[in-house]
């Protein structure tokens, strides 16, 4: 019989053996593919979520510029005259907070007559847009909208380009049929394109169009036009007067999917050898999992390995815990043990934890730490009182069941600790000493005026 059962054996793990390794080879050719697959696709996402954030940072910057330029016409609106008697000291404080903003001009009835800086703008002071066809029909634009447009990215004459906003002021607001003039302000479109990324992106090129926020039927003024013929991504830069249209198509490196192919070959093999000499200490490996069980044999309930853990879990979050931590203790259960015995003691705390488990919201946590002291989690529970109410509703629910053990009624009571994590770098050592050290507070509170009953009950019957 033994030597059969070592035929038999011989024979299963040679069958076992030449599966095994012809799953592995086909495993190898399978599994390098979809590596240098799943390499490209992370590659690709990362491209497209640098495209994402470049195209958040063009609206970020231009929506955040306007909107600090958008409260220069409204303080205009309000008061004209005292608007252009300050205006140098009210339009420093918007340029000092942007990004992007070079200068700003105020034209009342279409003509400048402030600028800000002064400096190297000195000779737009008197300028009237109705001379220049372009520039008042992009002035025209925001005064019949009754509201910003962009304009650009345009050359400047004064060199360089740049986004202009135009904003229309009107003197009867909010009619806005009385137009009193225009603010215009001047975007670096170069500030912008290096505050985005966009010249800094690898793996694919970009193309932009849209000028004057025309969206697809803009002219293109970043990349090249041929882009916009089969693009790879397409998405939308979202402008405060329209939008612009990015596209990308990517560039991968092809010469990397070798090497990584090369790589994927030998790790899958090396993990197939790995892996078939594991399976000699695959019984060990299931016994160190039964030892490492997160179950409290009595009752079923997680033990203080699972609740250690869970409490590392909630601890470990970014955001601040909202949780609090019970301590609980079952009152005189040793007199139980020493009355009734130890198998009677089982019973009460299957019972308890019965209580226990009936008397919280099902999303709570308990757990046995062992002997009679359990923990509960409450999630989402922040305020003092709501937790005292708990309290006491556990305490009620556990006192007002006796555990019935043939004609004996065990009545029993537990004490109760809690404690809220201090912050976010709070220990779980530290935060079950304290409910435990509340716990053992609450207990000879408890025993205090249980004796203080006890003497008042003592003095009334001997009176």
């Amino acid at each position: 019989m033994k030597v059969t059962v070592e035929k038999q054996t011989i024979v299963l793990l040679s069958l076992f053996t030449i599966v095994f390794w012809s799953l592995t080879f086909y495993a190898v050719k399978l599994i390098s593919h979809s590596i240098v697959v799943q390499e490209v696709s992370e590659r690709t996402e990362t491209v497209r979520s640098n495209i994402s954030l470049i195209r958040a940072k063009i609206e970020n910057a231009i929506f955040m510029d306007t909107y600090l330029a958008e409260s220069l016409a409204t303080f205009v609106t309000i008061d004209p005259d005292f608007a252009i008697e300050h205006w140098s000291h009210v339009v420093e404080k918007a340029v000092e907070k942007s990004t992007l903003i070079r200068h700003v001009g105020l034209a009342p009835n279409n003509i400048i007559s402030h600028v800000y800086p002064v400096e190297g703008n000195r000779a737009a002071i008197g300028f009237d847009f109705r001379t220049n066809p372009e520039q008042y029909r992009t002035v025209e634009i925001a005064r019949n909208s009754r509201k910003v447009f962009i304009a650009g990215p345009l050359q400047l004459v004064q060199g360089g380009e740049a986004l202009i906003a135009r904003f229309p002021v009107f003197s009867d607001y909010p009619r806005n049929k009385n137009y009193w003039g225009a603010i215009s302000v001047v975007l670096d479109y170069q500030k912008l394109l290096e505050y985005s990324g966009i010249n800094e992106l690898e793996n694919a090129v970009l193309a932009i169009r849209g000028r004057d926020g025309q969206g697809e039927s803009g002219d293109v003024f970043y990349g090249t036009a041929t882009l916009f013929a089969t693009p790879d991504l397409a998405i939308p830069i979202n402008l405060p007067s329209g939008e612009w249209q990015l596209v990308a198509n990517y560039q991968i490196d092809e010469s990397t999917y070798a090497k990584a192919k090369q790589q994927a070959q030998v790790l899958v093999t090396a993990v197939a050898s790995i892996l078939f000499l594991s399976l000699l200490v695959l019984y060990r490996a299931y016994h160190l999992a039964r030892i490492a069980s997160l179950q409290d044999d009595l009752t079923k309930l997680p033990n203080r390995r699972y609740a250690i853990r869970q409490l590392n879990t909630l601890l470990s979050r970014s955001e601040q815990p909202s949780f609090v931590l019970l301590n609980l203790d079952l009152n005189n259960f040793k007199q139980v043990n020493d009355k009734f015995g130890h198998e009677v003691g089982d019973k009460l705390l299957l019972h308890v934890s019965s209580i226990l488990m009936n008397s919280v919201r099902v999303y709570d946590f308990i757990a046995r730490l062992g002997g009679d002291e359990f923990v509960i989690i409450l999630h989402r529970v922040s305020e003092d009182a709501l937790v005292n109410s708990i309290i006491k509703n556990i305490k009620e629910q556990v006192a007002s069941q006796p555990l019935q053990i043939d004609k004996h009624t065990i009545q029993t009571s537990i004490s109760v600790g809690y404690a809220f994590p201090a912050s976010k770098r709070s220990s779980v050592s530290e935060l079950m000493a304290r409910a435990d050290h509340n716990m053992y507070y609450d207990k000879n509170l408890s025993q205090h005026q249980s004796k203080e009953n006890h003497i008042l009950k003592t003095n009334q019957e001997t009176h």
